[in-house]
């Protein structure tokens, strides 16, 4: 197992572009144990960073280490113990009723199986009781980020990334799914790393800020540093008076994105 003091995800010059213009570009950038987010607004690679620290994407020049080990040697197997990863708007249709998956990922991953009710805790959290009996393809949105949420806990891999996983979900929930996230992460060992796009959550739960900028490279720092008046306003180039409804109109278009997903 790699030692602790290894960096649980690290960017060693790392370039990725989708057609000519780089999204990342000579990135090198080690993310230290805990809980880190990142912040920045739209089209500047954090969901991109995402995807290539999860080893699902790999560079076009450079590398990504998961957990010390390089992304691009992992087999599918390997990867999956070391990262489970929570796509932006994700689906999962089954026949199978949640509580049977639930079960299934728990028993299936890497969590010690005597761990003392984290089945009945994780249930409890993400408030999935009422949904136990339904399939999938019934939940609403908000309930099926849930119990996405629950199955990457319940999984235990040693980094766990996720891309706006709790946009669909009511305030009092968003707060509660990413204080037992991040609480469950200090506590295991794990490595929680995820985006969103309400500036107070990552204060209140970030031990850790990636700060993505228009025009200049991802930076690492507090969420005392990164989420300053100076360098939001340098970041998102907007006053800061207006970061909050500019937040607010991109988790609306989220939610009405959602909203449209065909289910069958």
């Amino acid at each position: 197992m790699p030692e602790h003091s290894l960096s649980p995800v690290e960017f060693r010059s790392v370039t990725f572009a989708y057609e000519t213009d780089p999204i990342l570009a000579d990135l090198t950038l080690a993310l230290p144990p805990g809980v880190t987010s990142l912040v920045g607004p739209n089209g500047t690679g954090k969901s991109t960073f995402l995807v290539l620290a999860s080893g699902r994407l790999l560079p076009q020049a450079g590398e990504v280490l998961l957990e010390g080990q390089p992304t691009s040697g992992l087999d599918d197997q390997e990867r999956s113990r070391l990262c489970s990863l929570v796509f932006q708007n994700m689906e999962f249709e089954s026949d199978e009723p949640a509580g049977q998956l639930l079960e299934q990922v728990f028993t299936q991953g890497y969590l010690d199986p005597q761990a003392p009710g984290i089945l009945a805790e994780v249930q409890t959290v993400f408030e999935l009781q009422k949904v136990l009996g339904r399939p999938t393809r019934a939940l609403s949105k908000g309930e099926m980020q849930r119990l996405i949420m629950a199955f990457a806990v319940l999984y235990g891999s040693r980094v766990v990334v996720m891309d706006e996983p709790v946009f669909a979900l009511e305030e009092k929930q968003k707060h509660r799914a990413l204080e037992f996230l991040s609480v469950h992460a200090r506590s295991t060992g794990t490595t929680f790393l995820y985006c969103a796009h309400e500036l107070d959550l990552h204060r209140s739960f970030s031990d850790h800020v990636v700060l993505f900028s228009k025009g200049a490279p991802p930076r690492l720092g507090t969420p005392d540093d990164m989420l300053s008046r100076e360098s939001l306003e340098a970041a998102y180039q907007v006053p800061y008076a207006l970061l909050h409804q500019k937040e607010e109109l991109h988790r609306q278009m989220l939610v009405r994105m959602a909203e449209g997903t065909p289910r069958d």
